[in-house]
């Protein structure tokens, strides 16, 4: 059996091609991903929190939110960040949490 560590993940490609996605054009945040992109591992609450309030105002005034959320929709768990100034998370990892101090 093959290890295919990126299985179940859309490729590259296919994703790129989903995001660019013509319902999105003339979206507010065109431009200001980072903004929109999921927590950091080290980010601090204070910065996220900032970062996710700009957004949000962002998305108020976008035109197409109502398509930007039926295209999280549609991308299910491959949605991660901020669409339609909804946070969205990657999904939980499958399987038992390891134990503490499991190596």
């Amino acid at each position: 059996m093959t290890h295919r560590p990126n299985a179940g993940f859309p490729s590259i490609r296919k994703l790129a091609a989903t995001l660019s996605d013509d319902r999105l054009a003339g979206a507010e945040c065109i431009g200001l991903a980072q903004l929109f992109d999921p927590r950091g591992q080290s980010e601090p609450d204070a910065a996220f929190t900032y970062r996710t309030d700009t957004a949000g105002k962002v998305c108020g005034r976008c035109p197409v939110r109502g398509e930007c959320a039926t295209v999280a929709g549609e991308l299910g768990a491959a949605a991660v960040g901020i669409w339609a100034g909804e946070i969205r998370s990657a999904p939980a990892p499958v399987g038992r949490p390891r134990k503490e101090g499991a190596v």
